[in-house]
């Protein structure tokens, strides 16, 4: 008996997968970068295992992951440029609904 071939992901979620997996990495790079305050460094990085987690899950919902991972780009960039206090919610997440995990 013969183990059969593990089913080969379809070629769209394949290519999504690799953009969102190109986008994670080059988020990752943003946040180890210096110039960024070492306190918002902390919550961003917490952000971004918190999103990286959510994906792993098997329901996962990628539109949302990559949503929550543009936000998290944008307040890294953000505050890279800005050597004050970056605001901690993105203009386009100032009041999380209940159930937002993105308030840290």
């Amino acid at each position: 008996m013969t183990e059969s071939e593990p089913a080969q992901p379809e070629t769209g979620a394949r290519v999504v997968g690799d953009a969102l997996a190109a986008r994670l990495l080059a988020a990752r790079r943003l946040l180890c970068e210096p110039g960024i305050d070492q306190d918002m460094r902390l919550r961003l990085q917490v952000r971004y295992a918190a999103i990286c987690t959510s994906l792993k899950l098997p329901s996962a919902d990628l539109a949302r992951g990559a949503e929550r991972l543009d936000r998290l780009i944008a307040d890294a960039e953000l505050s890279r440029r800005d050597d004050s206090a970056a605001p901690v919610y993105s203009a386009d997440n100032a009041d999380p609904d209940s159930g937002s995990r993105d308030f840290l």
